[in-house]
């Protein structure tokens, strides 16, 4: 059966039915594409621009050093403590070796209680702050839940609780911005964040 608006005689219309939206061959209808929406995942962003892969190292690397101040204040302080309470200040074996498995493989929740508080409350870290940029979820623009900064906080810093390793997996899924044209690293397509820039 033929479609009632195409003509295989019409000189204009051609011996050929259309494709989109039309019948195919005496097929079934085949729907014309849907263009993306923008915002959506996988769709064209049309919020500011997101921001390159140095920025976001240098917030990075500033939010370590950070963190670290912030873990030596931590130890130094318990350490005071512990002296005051208990009169002695000689460690024994089993409290430095609990210092120092804890100074080790510490470090990744140290980093995901700071990335995820500062991004559920502000949607930035201070690195982040001082550098110009912030993370917003992907979607539309707005801010992240909770959901999205756990996930993303989790995702990128848990790892580094192991040595090496997690801080080798970390360096290397931060690598997929430089292969991305929205600028997202894997934890941001896990979360489905972008990190876009506050200020030129």
């Amino acid at each position: 059966m033929s479609s009632p608006h195409w003509n295989p005689h019409h000189p204009h219309q051609g011996g050929q039915p259309p494709y989109a939206g039309g019948w195919s061959h005496g097929g079934p209808q085949i729907p014309a594409p849907v263009p993306p929406v923008p915002g959506a995942p996988g769709g064209p962003w049309s919020g500011p621009p997101t921001a390159g892969f140095g920025v976001r190292l240098l917030a990075r690397l500033i939010d370590y050093v950070l963190a670290f101040v912030t873990a030596a204040a931590f130890f130094f302080v318990m350490a005071v403590v512990t002296v005051l309470l208990t009169g002695n200040t000689e460690t024994t074996d089993a409290e430095g070796e609990l210092w120092a498995y804890l100074f080790v493989f510490g470090w990744g929740v140290l980093l995901f209680f700071y990335d995820w508080l500062y991004l559920v409350t502000w949607g930035r870290t201070l690195g982040k702050m001082m550098v110009g940029v912030k993370v917003v979820s992907a979607s539309g623009g707005g801010g992240l839940s909770q959901g999205q900064a756990v996930g993303r906080s989790a995702f990128f810093c848990l790892p580094q609780s192991l040595p090496c390793v997690g801080h080798l997996f970390s360096t290397a899924e931060s690598m997929a911005i430089l292969g991305d044209t929205r600028g997202r690293a894997l934890h941001d397509r896990v979360a489905g964040t972008l990190v876009v820039r506050t200020r030129p």
